[in-house]
């Protein structure tokens, strides 16, 4: 029975790599993913950044690298947009941040991100406000936010 186990096992194992979604490409086999995160790395030092490639695909125009610039607790959240290697627009203008964003889905024109919204007394791990989704589009070499961006937080309404 052990060698059956072992082909059960190893049909098991092919199929939910099969099923597995697809990666974006690495930095070593996609020259624009190497080219953006090369930017990237210009304004967010490598010790510190924490930068999300999951929103890339490689041989797309349009992409984006998303996450943690300078913050050590990892609240200084941005958003890069890519035409190709060049960059061509963030989310929002420094020194504006948000706290925590995520990678919803994309298509090859669109780009939709979440942002986690905070109540003025949420602890960083914590937030309770929900989230707000913006899209994102490339519209004549710049980026065109299709939603409105939540307001960053304050001491008396929910934000970002």
């Amino acid at each position: 029975m052990p060698g059956v186990r072992l082909r059960i096992g190893a049909i098991v194992l092919a199929g939910l790599l099969a099923c597995a979604p697809a990666s974006s490409a690495s930095s070593s086999s996609d020259p624009n993913l190497a080219a953006a995160l090369a930017t990237v790395h210009r304004q967010c030092p490598v010790g510190e950044a924490q930068i999300s490639t999951t929103m890339w695909m490689a041989g797309w125009t349009f992409n984006a690298l998303y996450g943690n610039c300078r913050a050590g607790d990892g609240t200084d959240q941005h958003i890069w947009f890519f035409a190709g290697r060049h960059l061509v627009g963030m989310d929002t203008k420094e020194p504006d941040s948000s706290r925590a964003i995520i990678g919803l889905w994309r298509d090859s024109n669109t780009l939709a991100f979440m942002y986690v919204l905070y109540r003025p007394s949420d602890p960083d791990c914590c937030a309770t406000g929900g989230g707000k989704i913006v899209r994102f589009r490339l519209s004549a070499h710049r980026v065109v936010a299709l939603d409105a961006l939540p307001p960053p937080v304050s001491s008396t309404s929910i934000g970002r």
